[in-house]
């Protein structure tokens, strides 16, 4: 497996406060699924031409998308950027699609979606992957109207969005169809997935506990691994030993096939929401099922978050995994 071991610096944590702002409870504690958020939305750079917002892909009244496009005319190749939240919060358009968004100046269209939200009173996870499938159909249908490339796209996720960035990719490839909502859902009608791109997700429920031991790092969220932590939401309000099927449907790895796209992914050795081991071992099963290389980066002291992956060097790593044709 391609491994590497980066460093970052010169990361502002009074930025991320002053965008990311969380409340604790009075008692001191915090549970992930009750942090009060504001979240900003993104500053639109000058190289953005055009933004296309509120689109709707469904019949619900948060299933929108907006499309952030280059200047000047012609079709343009697709980016799909899927934002973390531990799929109990995220809004389409936050601060995060910030990374996302540098790539229009090397001409290409962002997309960035609502997708449905979980709680105690709403376990609708993989309902997420159909929605994304929904945008997806919608953007190549319409593709002339919004100025797309319809043939193919690239997924960018991160946390939670990168774990639905690769369910996406490896079940669609695998003729999987993960989740349902009203809207047109045709494996057929899909553009080709070509690149996925994970940031810091979370894809085996059930490794962390043994995966933080091991590194040595006390988890930020204590219920982690309960009914009532962001992976306990996903799996239907049960801890993860109490769903095994739950936690193998939310596995990418799963899924993989030898048709599954190619994969870059990136983590932080200092992460305390989601274990770096899960991108290192995410990309050992995916070169060993799809007998493809593949790329994991760490970096040294990175945490959980969008900050320590900002840098010059990352982005051009990852502009040029987009632009390999292979």
């Amino acid at each position: 497996m391609a491994f590497s071991l980066l460093f970052f610096g010169g990361v502002s944590r009074e930025t991320f406060y002053r965008l990311f702002h969380v409340k604790h409870r009075k008692d001191g504690k915090m549970l992930f699924k009750d942090a009060q958020v504001t979240i900003d939305p993104v500053e639109v750079p000058d190289y953005v031409g055009r933004v296309i917002e509120n689109q709707k892909y469904g019949p619900e009244d948060y299933q929108l998308f907006d499309i952030y496009l280059p200047a000047g005319g012609g079709a343009h190749s697709i980016i799909l950027d899927l934002q973390g939240g531990g799929l109990v919060r995220g809004v389409k358009s936050s601060f995060k699609l910030g990374l996302s968004l540098k790539f229009v100046k090397e001409g290409y269209a962002v997309i960035s979606m609502n997708y449905a939200l979980i709680s105690t009173k709403s376990f609708s996870f993989p309902k997420q992957v159909a929605e994304i499938r929904a945008v997806l159909v919608k953007a190549k249908k319409d593709a002339q109207k919004y100025q797309l490339e319809a043939n193919s796209v690239d997924l960018i996720g991160e946390s939670s969005g990168a774990q639905l960035a690769m369910l996406t990719a490896a079940s669609v490839t695998a003729k999987v169809k993960l989740g349902r909502i009203a809207a047109p859902d045709d494996l057929t009608d899909l553009p080709e997935i070509k690149h996925v791109i994970a940031n810091y997700g979370p894809y085996e429920f059930d490794q962390f506990a043994r995966q933080f031991q091991e590194e040595g790092i006390q988890p930020k969220y204590a219920e982690s691994g309960q009914a009532i932590s962001f992976e306990g939401l996903a799996l239907a309000g049960l801890a993860v030993a109490e769903n095994p099927i739950g936690v193998s449907q939310a596995n990418p790895a799963n899924y993989f096939t030898q048709k599954t796209p190619a994969v870059l992914a990136y983590a932080g050795s200092a992460d305390q929401v989601v274990p770096h081991q899960q991108s290192i071992d995410l990309i050992a099963r995916y070169q060993k099922m799809t007998e493809k290389k593949a790329t994991c980066h760490i970096i040294a002291g990175g945490h959980h978050g969008i900050f320590d992956y900002d840098t010059p060097v990352i982005y051009q790593e990852k502009l040029a995994f987009l632009k390999d044709k292979d």
